[in-house]
């Protein structure tokens, strides 16, 4: 595929637009709503890839990200009559303020440390989201508005497209920031961040931007959730919505724009497969067991079956992008 892309620029956003008129040919119903989660889970696999593929930071606090974008476009639209696409933005906006509060006490430590912290925030998250009243629903959960658009109801072929159109703009905007001095200072701490660091890099900084990229990503899938699945509890704070990002990575590919749809494909494909053959009690088991056999045998995940460009900047300096 990259000997096919060279030359061509005008190619991937080509096939983009194809895929977007294509769309509502897709069969309605349970298959459409498939290919939706796909798009959001998408989202959020590439913001998570953002964070680790870039600057080898694990993170188990995307539940919490993905419980926000959620619960705010649902209070924001229910409660207080705010659009849906403005309301989105802000649940989005929200999440990665708590993203950046949260990056800057937690940044101090590194790898497993910094996993241990995430992951007490994500069971603070679910007992904040327990205990919300009338505001939450609380245990129970709470309903979602259905997606309208400028005050008008969509159906499922409209949101899809309207999802596939928000994946699109986020991923260019996250190529352009890659190709910019802050995605050049990513690169420089995944080689080390010591060397960064002697280069005169506020090292502290770019992490930080990198977390809260991650935060808005996350935090824009779980708002485009909400609207989709129409029922919201605190179950999207549990940790295993943060593992099943953090193997999307993982199984699909650090640092690369395709790992991040196969591992979006995984996560939802996968327990669909199990539950179709009757083995869904194995799911919880299931990302664990794909994240130890990708490591063992495809340590560049899925991707790596594929010859495809990486993300700009993910790889370290002196090697090519898979």
């Amino acid at each position: 595929m990259t000997h096919l892309l060279d030359g061509r620029p005008w190619l991937a956003p080509a096939l983009f637009v194809a895929l977007l008129v294509l769309a509502p040919l897709v069969p309605g119903g349970y298959v459409l709503y498939i290919a939706t989660l796909v798009l959001i889970y998408t989202l959020a696999s590439f913001g998570t890839n953002i964070l680790t593929g870039y600057t080898n930071l694990i993170s188990m606090a995307g539940a919490v990200f993905f419980g926000i974008g959620a619960y705010g476009t649902a209070i924001l639209t229910q409660q207080f009559g705010v659009p849906m696409l403005l309301a989105m933005l802000i649940a989005a906006a929200i999440a990665t303020v708590v993203g950046l509060v949260l990056a800057l006490p937690v940044l101090r430590l590194e790898e497993v440390f910094l996993a241990i912290a995430t992951l007490g925030f994500v069971m603070i998250s679910v007992e904040i989201a327990k205990s919300g009243g009338d505001l939450t629903g609380g245990e129970n959960g709470m309903g979602a508005p259905g997606p309208t658009l400028f005050g008008l109801a969509l159906d499922e072929r409209a949101y899809h497209l309207l999802a596939a159109c928000v994946l699109g703009a986020a991923l260019w905007l996250a190529r352009n920031l890659a190709r910019s001095r802050f995605g050049r200072g990513f690169l420089a701490i995944k080689g080390s961040e010591t060397a960064a660091r002697a280069l005169g890099l506020n090292t502290t900084g770019l992490k930080l931007v990198a977390f809260g990229v991650c935060a808005f990503y996350t935090g824009l899938s779980g708002a485009l959730y909400a609207p989709l699945v129409r029922f919201i509890d605190p179950s999207l704070f549990n940790i295993m919505v943060s593992i099943s990002f953090v193997s999307m990575v993982i199984v699909g590919g650090l640092g690369s724009i395709l790992g991040s749809v196969l591992g979006a494909i995984f996560v939802i494909g996968a327990p669909q497969l199990l539950t179709y053959f009757g083995f869904d009690q194995f799911q919880r088991a299931l990302y664990g067991v794909a994240m130890i056999l990708a490591l063992m045998f495809l340590p560049d995940g899925l991707a790596s079956l594929v010859k495809t460009r990486r993300l700009p900047g993910a790889d370290a300096p002196g090697k090519e992008g898979a």
